[in-house]
């Protein structure tokens, strides 16, 4: 039942915790129970109100629950919005019969629970397409001896597929981004992708594969905006326990203004902190036009924490300008400084920590917001030597797709490998450019 629970507890004293998302305060105490005891209750604090300034908090990337449960969960989390995503894993197909292409009928109570599906190919990769209305994009799976029936051909790019959820109004999501990584660099070159899951927090410095792999499609210009899901497919893991905060303003809570404000990239990840930058009169997702030789900038970084981080560091093109630094943990801290920019770039926000929960694996407590970013004399942000990776990794998805790939027959062969060419052609002419 909503706000209650029976459990068993012994007669005398016993610890009791309580945690609930990130911005009620965790409750960790002493108690006595008395013989023929049948009720107890606990209050909880709440620290932080994020909601009333227009935020809501969403996980992208939740599995294996039915939508009462993932409502009842996310109640209990503190989340705005659930994300549970419907595959195919083989022999097995997952919530495809709570797939009702509107949100769930559970949805109530400033909580709302929507069945989207990850569709997935083992080397091409993995997409999450959100909040669709209508049907379905189907097939889920195409090849893969995890994904796909054993032996089934490459029926689909995910290409195709994000032009089909946005069709239906959805959005599109890179999960546990980067990998499977061969044509997710194609689609995000291509405009195709609407956010990343950037989630791996296993390291106390954040710098991990998926952060610098980000980092690189941002200093080649692409602006994708920080999701945060957890890939829940356990009770080990916590709906929400990396979670999404995206801005609506004004905006009434619907699924379709929670992807709008995705889009437009006025996001942060986290998994735990309450982080935000301002540079100028500038937010989360804004661009900033400066003239022929750039100029100083005014910003303001800040993060706030039901549980204690260890840094706060501003970011200018992945590299770390400004750090406020407390040694025996914190549970807020600020930046306010000036920086000089005199080429296209891009800013953001991160905050990180030592200290660590354990949901199935270790996860540090750290968030990381998404960037605002700076066009100076209207010129492209760009990164030689990233395009020259990205020009790599396109070139092996083809390669795989020529020699090792199953194909349907010609046609979708060559429609699959066109989504590579066009994506090599776009960054090819921006080396030229």
């Amino acid at each position: 039942m909503n706000g209650k629970f029976q459990i068993e507890l012994p007669v005398g004293e016993c610890y009791v915790e309580i945690a609930k998302g990130f911005e009620y305060e965790p409750v960790r105490a002493k108690l006595m129970i008395e013989p023929g005891q049948s009720q107890l209750a606990l209050p909880i604090h709440r620290r932080y109100a994020l909601r009333k300034q227009g935020w809501v908090t969403a996980d992208t990337h939740v599995h294996f629950l039915s939508p009462q449960t993932a409502w009842l969960e996310a109640q209990a989390e503190g989340l705005n919005l659930v994300n549970l995503l419907a595959s195919q894993w083989g022999n097995l197909f997952t919530s495809i019969c709570d797939i009702t292409g509107d949100q769930s009928n559970v949805s109530r109570d400033d909580t709302i629970v929507w069945v989207g599906t990850e569709n997935r190919q083992h080397l091409l990769g993995h997409i999450s397409l959100l909040g669709g209305n209508g049907s379905p994009v189907f097939p889920m799976c195409a090849s893969g001896p995890g994904e796909s029936y054993f032996g089934d051909p490459a029926w689909s790019s995910l290409a195709e597929w994000a032009d089909r959820c946005r069709e239906r109004e959805g959005v599109v999501i890179i999960p546990h981004f980067p990998n499977p990584y061969a044509e997710v660099v194609a689609d995000i070159i291509l405009g195709k992708v609407d956010g990343v899951e950037i989630r791996d927090f296993h390291s106390p410095t954040l710098n991990t594969y998926g952060v610098a792999e980000w980092y690189r499609f941002l200093n080649l210009g692409y602006r994708v905006a920080a999701v945060g899901g957890t890939d829940k497919m356990s009770a080990g893991m916590p709906v929400g326990g990396v979670r999404t905060y995206a801005q609506l303003g004004e905006n009434e809570f619907t699924f379709a203004n929670w992807g709008r404000a995705v889009r437009a990239g006025r996001t942060f990840t986290t998994s735990g902190p309450l982080i935000g930058l301002q540079v100028e009169d500038k937010s989360l997702g804004d661009h900033i036009e400066l003239p022929r030789g750039g100029g100083t900038l005014e910003l303001h970084a800040w993060a706030h924490s039901v549980h204690a981080f260890d840094r706060l560091q501003v970011v200018l093109n992945g590299q770390v300008i400004a750090e406020e630094k407390s040694e025996n943990g914190t549970r807020a801290a600020s930046i306010k400084t000036r920086v000089n920019v005199d080429r296209s770039s891009w800013l953001a926000a991160r905050c990180l920590g030592s200290h660590k929960a354990w949901h199935c694996w270790p996860i540090h407590i750290a968030a990381h917001t998404s960037p605002i970013y700076i066009a100076v004399d209207a010129r492209h942000q760009f990164n030689s030597t990233d395009a020259g990776y990205m020009l790599s990794l396109l070139e092996g998805g083809m390669t795989w797709l020529d020699t090792l790939a199953i194909p349907v027959d010609a046609n979708r062969h060559a429609t699959i490998r066109r989504v590579f060419e066009n994506a090599s052609e776009q960054l090819r002419q921006r080396i030229n450019e």
